[in-house]
């Protein structure tokens, strides 16, 4: 990790302020939620995005990774259906190329270690609920993601992200049919309450995701990935330019 990396997860923990401070209580202090709040309202940069999505890719990774294996070992209240199984660890390998894709842009992620409630693990509403609302939060997180790689001129890192995002609403999908939810596919359109992906980052830190006070658990999380039945493992396709050929000038005389 380097200096910028170190700085920027630095601003988000919770350990790291409170040990500053002196303090041993748990929970933000109020300088620390200030902190947070105004990195959240930072301007994106291109490096910020791949980290922030690459260290989200290894949280999917890991988290799904130990609800399979908490599954087979029959902690959960109410095992997997095998065809849920089987979803997930295709699931487990896709986030794995995500994070694949990401680094090779050159994402850097900011941390290998997370934490999640105790009842995710062993709950299978909690899990299924907690899946759902993650997939929400991620594509969110590339909506915003794709404004800042448009105002950059990035179509093809847009282009990545859309078709990233595709793949996490898929995982919305299934989480959310499995969990109960009728109809599951409850949205018209993806719900986009982040202003840029520092601010997605500040909502994994209040949920307790990174540094919080739950199980912790560190990429990849236990057993092989299993990419058997996974296709299309790379983010392929034309590169669109968004460079007009021609001045507005040269349009209108056409």
């Amino acid at each position: 990790m380097d200096e910028r990396q170190q700085l920027l997860l630095s601003r988000f923990s919770r350990r790291t302020a409170l040990k500053a401070a002196g303090i041993g209580a748990a929970g933000f202090t109020l300088t620390q939620r200030n902190v947070i709040r105004a990195l959240a309202q930072e301007s994106d940069t291109i490096q910020d995005i791949l980290d922030i999505t690459a260290t989200t890719e290894r949280f999917g990774v890991t988290l799904l990774g130990e609800a399979l294996a908490s599954n087979g070992a029959g902690f959960y209240d109410e095992p997997f259906p095998d065809v849920v199984v089987a979803v997930l660890t295709a699931a487990r390998a896709q986030e794995q190329f995500h994070l694949d894709a990401f680094e090779a842009l050159g994402g850097k992620p900011l941390t290998d270690t997370f934490t999640v409630p105790k009842a995710v693990l062993i709950n299978f509403e909690t899990f299924f609920t907690a899946l759902t609302e993650q997939e929400g939060r991620e594509i969110a997180a590339q909506i915003a993601a794709m404004k800042t790689f448009t105002e950059r001129g990035r179509p093809d890192l847009a282009k990545v992200s859309f078709q990233y995002a595709a793949e996490e609403a898929e995982h919305r999908l299934l989480a959310n049919y499995t969990r109960g939810a009728r109809p599951a596919n409850d949205l018209a359109f993806a719900e986009a309450p982040f202003e840029s992906v520092n601010e997605f980052l500040e909502a994994l830190m209040e949920l307790g995701f990174i540094d919080g006070e739950g199980v912790e658990i560190t990429y990849p999380g236990p057993n092989e990935i299993d990419a058997t039945l996974v296709t299309e493992t790379e983010p392929g396709g034309e590169e669109v330019d968004c460079e007009p050929e021609g001045t507005p000038e040269d349009e209108a005389s056409d």
